[in-house]
């Protein structure tokens, strides 16, 4: 996905240019940079007061090291590092100062009324899901918004993911890991910012709500979570959230506040501008550096200052909406229908395939839908219904099924040794969709069904809400082998019941490489019980 401001990345020749000591190219490089680095600072660091610091630190040190740069074409990737590396500084900082004076520290806190939450919806004219993403990403940890900070600039298209890996340290597969926890929980503040301004809102949870202190955070995320996922009035306001993915794509970024832009430029031009001109001779100031002067002296006046950034911004904020829409949709839908089939994900179902290991009985084969009824749903498309039990065997780990433990889902082994028990947790029994006959819903046993929660895979008791519903109803896709298939959620179409490294079942989007479509991808077979 691209973003509206990737046409501004700067170039090789430009980057190398600015290395030489070219003080248009150094300022152009500036220009061309800013947005993303205020982006990440101030998302990460929640609108502190400090941010505005960072940015300027950052700047400098880019500017500085441009001339050890070896690979140019590398240069996004390493100034998102330096970015990441600025921003755990002064975490770093932060923490220090508040260990020595908690009223200093507090004294240097920007409004939690006025977060860089608050600039993005003012400036970017968000409303809908949109504003709700933005509004959730205060309910996330220090340390999770970093991370998020550079996922959202992904989602953006104003990252890849390997440059997002390379910003972290860390691997592409450990990358993928930590974003996934961090879309997770913003998944779950979502769900809270719902349930809190719900109205009418939930009674009991304005019962534990009344301690709050109003102030958005990690602590009360949790707290207020663990309400919401067992209150099915919060849980039916959030049946309708869209992946936050798919919010943020194409998302224009905060513009940077003209007073900043001018600092920036005056600082970083005025303190590299001596070193260029004794290498290359008398220079003339450009146009834009002495527009980055007066920027500069207007930031010392900050009426004027906030005066001249209110206007720019509110005219970009403006375009931008103008030109684009805001992208969300208008009423809330009743129901999310299924994805109409596409050439990849609309194959046939597969059928049901015996399993290699003697214990488990052949699965009959199922009788074609007469041609007299309706066509098959959207999210089938399948030759034949599945119906009764089955059990579920993973295509990448041999020996593992679809199994529980308590009340989550897992992957685990079964065999014919295994106990009675072990073999009945592993078995499902395949009805008609809860929310759409047309696709599926797996009961246990017991009477529970396989449902997720904050995209953790779950078995729970039908309370016949709608929201339970949709949790528990999956429409087949074709998998990753012949004979295979992998379950697509109701509600959540674009995600895939899967199991990860440790086996935990969870709700996750879907990716394109062959580990993550095998991960997702199951064969049915006999039932073992």
């Amino acid at each position: 996905m691209r973003s509206r401001n990737r046409q501004e990345r700067p170039d090789v020749a430009v980057v190398e240019a600015a290395r030489t000591g070219d003080a248009q190219a150094a300022e152009q490089l500036i220009r061309d940079c800013l947005p993303l680095v205020y982006n990440i600072v101030g998302r990460a660091l929640d609108g502190h007061s400090d941010v505005d610091d960072v940015v300027q630190e950052t700047m400098v040190r880019v500017l500085d090291g441009l001339p050890g740069l070896e690979q140019p074409e590398r240069f996004r990737s390493w100034l998102v590092a330096i970015t990441v590396r600025q921003i755990r500084d002064r975490w770093r900082r932060g923490r220090t100062w508040l260990a020595a004076d908690p009223l200093e520290e507090n004294a240097h806190e920007a409004d939690p009324r006025a977060d860089f939450a608050d600039l993005a919806i003012l400036r970017l004219a968000l409303s809908g899901q949109r504003r709700e993403a933005v509004e959730a990403a205060r309910w996330l940890e220090a340390e999770e918004r970093e991370v998020l900070a550079l996922w959202w600039m992904e989602s953006a298209g104003e990252l890849t993911r390997g440059e997002l890996s390379t910003a972290c340290g860390l691997t592409p597969q450990h990358a993928a890991v930590r974003v996934q926890r961090v879309k997770e929980r913003l998944e779950t503040a979502r769900t809270v910012v719902r349930a809190v301004t719900a109205t009418p809102r939930c009674p009991d949870l304005a019962t534990v709500l009344a301690s709050w202190d109003g102030r958005p955070s990690g602590l009360w995320r949790k707290r207020l979570a663990r309400h919401v996922r067992d209150c099915p009035q919060c849980l039916s306001s959030s049946s309708d959230l869209i992946p936050a993915e798919r919010l943020l794509a194409d998302l224009a970024l905060v513009p940077v506040p003209v007073a900043l832009t001018g600092v920036v430029l005056a600082r970083a031009l005025g303190e590299g501008s001596a070193g260029a001109t004794a290498s290359t001779g008398a220079h003339t100031a450009s146009g834009a550096s002495r527009a980055a002067r007066t920027l500069g002296k207007l930031a010392a006046k900050p009426a004027a200052a906030a005066t001249a950034g209110a206007v720019t911004l509110a005219a970009a904020g403006v375009a931008w909406y103008a030109a684009t829409g805001s992208h969300e949709q208008g009423a809330r839908p009743a129901v999310v229908a299924p994805p109409a089939p596409t050439s990849s994900s609309g194959s046939p179902l597969p059928r049901p395939s015996a399993s290699p290991t003697a214990t488990p009985k052949p699965v009959p084969k199922s009788t074609p839908t007469p041609t007299s009824t309706p066509p098959a749903s959207p999210a089938t498309g399948a030759e034949a219904r599945i119906s009764g039990p089955h059990s579920l065997r993973s295509v990448d780990t041999p020996g593992a099924y679809v199994t529980q433990s308590g009340s989550l889902g897992v992957l685990g082994p079964v065999g014919a040794d295994s106990s009675t028990s072990t073999r009945q947790a592993a078995t499902f029994t395949f009805v008609p969709g809860l929310a759409d006959p047309r696709c599926y819903s797996l009961r246990d046993a017991t009477g529970r069904y396989l449902r997720h929660y904050a995209f953790r895979i779950r078995l729970d008791v039908n309370n016949n809400s709608a929201i339970f519903q949709k949790d528990a109803t999956f429409c087949p896709r074709s998998g990753s082998t012949a004979g295979s298939v992998a379950l697509e959620s109701y509600n959540y179409p674009g995600r895939y019941l899967r199991h990860r490294d440790n086996l935990q079942l969870w709700l996750d989007p879907s990716e394109s490489t062959p580990s993550n479509r095998a991960s997702r991808s199951f064969v049915l077979v006999a039932p073992w019980t």
